[in-house]
């Protein structure tokens, strides 16, 4: 008997939570059609463009590459630390390898403007 009411409200409960995701899907899919879609200034995306449009200066969308490069290599850090807890193979020199190279990649235009003013040159903005 006592098998019977846990196969009876098992069934129940799977029932119902099928019931409610077939009744919410199409209830999502109205509202998202219906809301209007979010602008972000500078997003990913909007790095993306930045590097197409600097690519006539090489200098420069070369910066720009190595920051979205960066940012690249920081998140693969991080994603590599997170993963690193469920795969004892990935070891630490990978992970903080990927994180301090995005770092730098990032920082590179601060690095270029150090140099040019500790040997007396003019710093340009390269960003």
């Amino acid at each position: 008997m006592r098998n019977f009411t846990l196969s009876v409200s098992v069934r129940l409960w799977l029932a119902a939570s099928s019931l409610g995701k077939r009744l919410l899907a199409p209830i999502v899919a109205l509202l998202g059609a219906l809301t209007l879609p979010a602008h972000a200034d500078d997003d990913i995306f909007g790095m993306l463009d930045n590097v197409a449009k600097g690519a006539d200066n090489s200098g420069k969308s070369l910066l720009k590459l190595a920051k979205f490069g960066g940012i690249g290599l920081v998140i693969i850090g991080v994603a590599l630390w997170v993963a690193k807890k469920k795969n004892p193979q990935i070891g630490w020199g990978w992970v903080l390898t990927c994180i301090g190279a995005g770092c730098i990649m990032i920082a590179i235009d601060q690095f270029i403007k150090k140099g040019q003013s500790t040997i007396q040159l003019n710093p340009t903005d390269v960003g």
